[in-house]
């Protein structure tokens, strides 16, 4: 093959226009794909393929960040977004169309006595925190090294670089962020017995731990024992517990990861496959913390809880999101096929790796999967090491020019219209990049 690098550009010249257009008008755009001269521009997307404005058709395993669970422009959907378009597409005030699917989630979750929408996963988190703050009257959160709950202060912190491993300490994950953001957050040691006492030690403080079930970064389904006795501490230490399914919800299973390890929460965020494609956010929890969100009900003003927002429960995206988690439903063997593709890349390509030293790990859970460029096993995000991050380059830029595309955070994530063909040239994919990939395939 030519050199990838001046493959991409010869491949995707629109692209390049479009980014060097844009530079002059957007500050940010969204994530890019992957660590390349510019992103790729996305012109449309069916079932399981994108095409990008220079007609190249890809294999997605990016599927809207974990948005689509049924693939893109699922017909389903698709009919129910243009019937409730053509009613109107906001109102502001009551619609009957939030109800449908707020059954729906209370269906398959198994916390969810009453439920809030709103807009993205980064509200959901943010308004649980809040909602947990004032039933306990506590402040403090606490959050795992290696997690992601969103964008907003309270919870944009990363591990501080040499601090204990049984004891992280939390800094900003970029500027802008005061420090007093940070006054309340307590980061525990992710899968380490170590978080438990630091809950039971700041008990007095804490109103909620938060964690994802299972960590974008580091996808595993060994983590059931870990929050089983997660959830029997926060219990003992009178402290709620906060399940982050924005990734997981209606993925890992039809009451994602709640029903995945049997641990029922006292609150949970949601987002991405819950809106079948388009922009939500959801709060899922117990009805004696929920009814705080009631604030107009409450005559004390200590009581109320405020939340609210333009576009919560957008009709366009209520309709959506109840074709998605209604087909899902009434398919419940789709999640087998979903389980099958983590264990294909598992089986495949880690075997692969492992028959010819090739110093690449494959995490998965179910549909979410995630190739780490090292040697070593990883436990925690503290275990990842960057020193073949140019090689990781040159590998997803390889695959692009194979025809499949995966996310600048290098989760990948499939779909029920993945078919095992897709799966199967993915893999083929996969295994002719790591051997093209020199410094990859010569390390070991």
């Amino acid at each position: 093959m030519p050199d990838p690098y001046k493959e991409f550009l010869r491949r995707t010249p629109r692209s390049r226009e479009l980014y060097e257009r844009s530079r002059g008008s957007i500050a940010l755009e969204v994530v890019g794909t992957v660590d390349m001269p510019y992103p790729v521009y996305i012109a449309e997307g069916s079932g399981s393929k994108v095409v990008d404005v220079d007609g190249n058709e890809y294999i997605d395993l990016t599927m809207g960040f974990g948005s689509h669970v049924l693939g893109h422009a699922h017909p389903e959907i698709v009919a129910a977004v243009q019937e409730a378009v053509s009613r109107g597409t906001q109102f502001g005030i009551h619609t009957p169309y939030q109800e449908p699917l707020a059954e729906l989630l209370r269906e398959g979750v198994p916390c969810a006595d009453l439920v809030m929408f709103c807009n993205t996963g980064t509200e959901a988190t943010m308004y649980g925190i809040r909602v947990a703050r004032a039933h306990t009257a506590k402040s403090g959160i606490a959050v795992f090294e290696g997690s992601y709950h969103g964008a907003h202060d309270a919870v944009l912190v990363q591990a501080e670089h040499g601090s204990p491993r049984d004891r992280p300490a939390p800094v900003p994950m970029g500027r802008g962020i005061p420090s007093a953001a940070l006054d309340d957050v307590l980061m525990l040691p992710y899968r380490h017995e170590a978080a438990f006492d630091l809950i039971r030690r700041n008990r007095d403080r804490l109103a909620v731990v938060l964690i994802e079930p299972v960590q974008g970064s580091n996808p595993t389904l060994e983590c059931g024992d870990f929050l089983r006795e997660l959830s029997a501490v926060c219990r003992e230490a009178g402290v709620l517990l906060l399940f982050d399914e924005v990734v997981t919800g209606f993925r890992l299973a039809f009451g994602g990861a709640q029903e995945e390890f049997g641990v029922t929460p006292d609150l949970a965020a949601y987002g991405k496959a819950l809106g079948g494609g388009l922009p939500i956010g959801a709060v899922a929890g117990r009805a004696g913390i929920m009814r705080r969100f009631e604030w107009q009900k409450h005559d004390v003003e200590q009581d109320k809880v405020f939340a609210g927002g333009t576009f919560g429960g957008n009709p366009l995206t209520m309709v959506a999101g109840t074709a998605a988690i209604g087909h899902l439903r009434s398919h419940p063997d789709l999640y087998e096929r979903l389980a099958r593709h983590g264990q294909s890349f598992s089986d495949q390509i880690g075997g692969f790796c492992r028959r010819r030293s090739i110093p690449v790990q494959v995490l998965a859970a179910h549909s979410m999967i995630h190739l780490r460029f090292q040697a070593g096993p990883i436990v925690t995000a503290r275990d990842v090491d960057r020193s073949l991050a140019r090689a990781e380059q040159e590998f997803y830029i390889r695959l692009m020019l194979e025809g499949v595309l995966i996310p600048g955070d290098h989760l990948a994530l499939t779909s029920t219209a993945h078919s095992d063909e897709d799966i199967a040239a993915v893999i083929d994919a996969m295994k002719g990049a790591l051997l093209a990939t020199d410094s990859v395939s010569g390390t070991l």
